[in-house]
């Protein structure tokens, strides 16, 4: 069983972990992960409605760094509406039943960037109860498609282009 808060390393710079539900997280730090996750370019929207998406998340993992959030992956909910979005595109059933939860919200701050944080945090909170249910991931990052996700257990499963015309990969790992 996993203990928090607890300190890893990344890169040899010790982080505290903390582990919580977005509706756990207090007004400031919501403000603080809404700006790291809009800042990284991890979601698209307003930070007002970030803030929103981030009290609503299932489960976050969550580093500090002297006390300032560095670093953040979560465990989210999905709408209905986005879930039926991603199946039109790729054509892959991402019903709530066989994938209860998405990886989202991956993003670490500049300055602790290149340390393989955002692959711990991954890492963390897929070894989460909630983590062993199917879950399933989209991003842009090739790095992410090629090893970071597969290495826990995600399998590439097609792409297709965003609004923006980036191409937008979707992983999934079946439930234990």
């Amino acid at each position: 069983m996993n203990y928090f808060p607890k300190t890893m390393r990344a890169g040899d710079v010790p982080y505290t972990l903390m582990l919580c539900g977005g509706a756990e997280l207090l007004e400031e730090q919501v403000a603080e992960v809404a700006r790291l996750v809009h800042a990284c370019g991890a979601v698209k929207g307003t930070m007002e409605q970030i803030e929103d998406r981030v009290k609503k998340a299932h489960l976050f993992i969550i580093a500090l760094w002297d006390d300032t959030i560095v670093g953040v992956a979560a465990l989210k909910s999905p709408a209905l509406t986005y879930r039926n979005t991603l199946q039109k595109k790729v054509g892959v059933d991402l019903s709530e039943k066989e994938y209860p939860v998405e990886l989202g919200y991956v993003a670490v701050s500049a300055a602790n960037r290149g340390r393989r944080l955002s692959s711990l945090l991954m890492a963390e909170l897929m070894s989460q109860p909630a983590g062993a249910e199917g879950v399933f991931a989209t991003t842009k990052r090739d790095g992410y498609r090629t090893a970071a996700l597969p290495n826990l257990g995600f399998k590439y499963r097609g792409s297709y282009l965003n609004d923006d015309r980036e191409t937008v990969h979707l992983l999934t790992k079946a439930g234990a």
